[in-house]
């Protein structure tokens, strides 16, 4: 059985890994990662978690500080390998602040036609799950704000990266 559903997980993953990429250039200057251009594969062996929203909103902007506040309760637990990135649209970089200001996880902008939110699928507070391998393995989106749902779905797949490496003769 398990291998099964690791052969679904697999086939699944294969099927949604060719439109789930980008490289867009970090702009928050308080990011790790300020002014490198930013990939799922430049976060290899990290789980990623990709957030899509307009900076000129507020419900928008607190869902930034929301992740952020997220990401520090992680690495306060030591967990290190998991990223979330807000990408935001070109056409409202103009209060890129918004998201940046007192925050330290990574934003980046879709310039207009917004490619990236076109080849993921992206509406507008969507938040994206990809696992280790930078294989999609959810997304749902977070309009109304649950710390434990999403905190749920990190942990879970953490814990099935780990499980890849484990034989199930």
């Amino acid at each position: 059985m398990k291998k099964l559903i690791l052969l679904s997980i697999v086939l699944l993953s294969v099927c949604y890994s060719q439109s789930y990429d980008y490289s867009l250039v970090d702009i928050n200057t308080s990011s790790s990662t300020y002014g490198e251009a930013i990939s799922p594969d430049y976060f290899q062996g990290q789980v990623t978690l990709h957030y899509f929203g307009h900076q000129n909103w507020g419900t928008c902007t607190a869902r930034v500080g929301q992740l952020n506040a997220l990401h520090q309760d992680l690495l306060n637990q030591n967990i290190n390998n998991v990223k979330i990135i807000a990408i935001g649209k070109g056409q409202y970089s103009s209060n890129n602040s918004n998201w940046t200001d007192n925050n330290t996880i990574p934003v980046v902008n879709d310039p207009s036609p917004n490619n990236t939110w076109t080849n993921w699928g992206a509406n507008q507070r969507d938040l994206f799950f990809l696992d280790t391998n930078g294989n999609y393995v959810e997304h749902y989106n977070i309009t109304n704000w649950d710390y434990d749902k999403i905190y749920n779905s990190i942990n879970s797949i953490i814990s099935f990266s780990a499980s890849q490496n484990l034989s199930f003769t």
